[in-house]
C-alpha cells in the first residue's frame, strides 16, 4: 500500500521508556515520501501554490491510517495533534543522523528527508537503534552553499534566511534550498517543482 501512494519506510527503531509511548509498542516506523514521484505529481498541477483537494498528501495520510487499522497499530502525523517527537525518533534510526548544522540527514535522501507519518506497532521488528554518522567522510559543502551563512555549526538561522530571500540578491535562491541540494546524498531525488512547492510554503509561513 505504501508503494502505491509513493511512500517509503525511511527509518525504524525499537522504543524504550524514554520515548513516552505505550509499553505494548515494540517498533516505530517512520514514513516519508518518495521524492521523485511526489515531484512528478506536483508538476501536473497547474498552480503549484494551490492544490485542489483531495490531493496526494491527503491520500497518503489516509493510506497510513488504513495500514494502522490493518496492523492494529497507532498512526501519528507531524502536522497534527497529538504531536510526537519525530526529530528525536529519527535520530534513533540507523538510517538517519545529524548534519553539521543539526538538520536531519538520511543515508539515501540526504537533507531532503521529510516525514508523512509514523506507525507505532506492537510487533517487534529488530532495528539497530544507533544512528550512523553519515557525514563523517563528507567535505561538508552544506556549510558553505548559502551566501549569507544562515546555516552553520551553530544551527540554522531561519530569520536571517528569510530576510535574505526577500532581497533582490536572494530571489535567485527562492525556488530551491541550495544547502539541501548541496548534500551528496539524494541530490537528484527532488524535481524543481517539489523544491518550489516547499519553498513557497516556507516563505509564506
Amino acid at each position: 500500500m505504501l508503494n502505491k501512494k509513493n511512500l517509503d519506510i525511511v527509518g525504524s527503531f525499537n522504543p524504550d521508556r524514554s520515548d513516552n509511548v505505550c509499553s505494548k509498542v515494540r517498533t516505530i516506523l517512520l514514513i516519508g515520501a518518495k521524492e521523485f514521484f511526489f515531484g512528478t505529481y506536483l508538476k501536473k498541477v497547474a498552480n503549484i501554490g494551490i492544490i485542489k483537494k483531495p490531493h496526494l498528501i491527503d491520500s497518503q495520510k489516509k493510506t497510513i491510517e488504513e495500514i494502522a487499522i490493518k496492523l492494529n497499530a497507532s498512526s501519528f502525523f507531524p502536522f497534527e495533534a497529538p504531536f510526537q517527537t519525530f526529530i528525536d525518533w529519527a535520530k534513533k534510526c540507523s538510517t538517519m543522523g545529524s548534519s553539521p548544522f543539526r538538520l536531519l540527514v538520511h543515508k539515501e535522501k540526504g537533507l531532503l528527508i521529510s516525514f508523512r507519518g509514523a506507525l507505532e506497532i506492537n510487533e517487534y521488528i529488530e532495528s539497530p537503534n544507533n544512528s550512523k554518522d553519515i557525514c563523517t567522510r563528507c567535505e561538508k559543502p552544506c556549510l558553505t552553499a548559502y551566501p549569507v551563512s544562515a546555516f552553520n555549526q551553530d544551527g540554522y538561522d531561519v530569520i536571517r534566511c528569510k530576510e535574505y530571500l526577500d532581497t533582490p540578491s536572494g530571489q535567485e535562491y527562492s525556488d530551491s534550498c541550495l544547502v539541501r541540494r548541496s548534500c551528496h546524498y539524494g541530490q537528484n531525488l527532488r524535481p524543481k517543482e517539489h523544491s518550489n512547492f516547499h519553498m513557497r510554503a516556507f516563505l509564506s509561513d
